[in-house]
């Protein structure tokens, strides 16, 4: 299913801590909200940013409120901006997430109360609200080519397009696979599509 661009993106973005049953929780940003993406190139680089599902805004977070598994805005001095990115248990972040990229909800560090949430959502998108309260469907986000997280009602597993090594990787039943193709395992991603990437090597004489 695909949704009209006008208004139907930020309103169902709302909706994304629902199945989660997360407590709502104070939030003390040490600096303004920032937009997204329009303001990426003034992101500090020295800053992690929680993405509000509510305003489509990045607050800024210590480092002493993060938490493992969530999926933050971080700094990379390997692409030389801030990328998408999971954190791991031990403090360090795999993945810098490219437009294809699919994650659940709940992976965004949600701290929006479900009350609030469900008022919302009943308002906004009911089709959404019976969907989840029926159904139990867990509210999955893909990255789009602007660099915005929209509401993707296909997806029901995770996926991962990894801007800097070029790999994909896919979830199923919880499990990480590769997705390969006949040359290799690198990607690009065109016009929303995922393009195999072969290695040229030249022989010289």
């Amino acid at each position: 299913m695909k949704l009209s661009p006008p208004r139907t993106p930020r309103l169902l973005v709302t909706c994304c801590g629902l199945a989660i049953g997360l407590m709502a929780t104070s939030l003390a940003a040490a600096e303004p909200a920032a937009s997204l993406p329009a303001a990426a190139s003034a992101l500090r680089p020295d800053t992690i940013y929680r993405l509000d599902l509510f305003t489509e805004t990045l607050r800024p977070l210590p480092t002493s409120e993060l938490k493992p598994g969530a999926v933050y805005f971080r700094y990379s001095a390997s692409s030389g901006r801030h990328v998408w990115s999971r954190m791991l248990a031990d403090g360090s972040f795999e993945f810098a997430m490219g437009a294809g990229s699919v994650q659940p909800a709940w992976r965004f560090d949600v701290r929006e109360g479900r009350e609030e949430q469900l008022r919302e959502l009943e308002l906004r998108a009911p089709e959404l609200y019976k969907r989840l309260i029926t159904q139990g469907a867990r509210p999955m986000l893909r990255l789009d080519d602007q660099g915005r997280w929209q509401i993707d009602l296909a997806s029901n597993e995770g996926r991962v397009f990894d801007l800097e090594t070029g790999y994909r990787w896919e979830w199923h039943g919880g499990r990480r696979v590769a997705v390969v193709h006949g040359g290799g395992r690198s990607w690009t991603h065109q016009a929303g599509r995922f393009l195999p990437a072969y290695t040229v090597v030249h022989w010289g004489w």
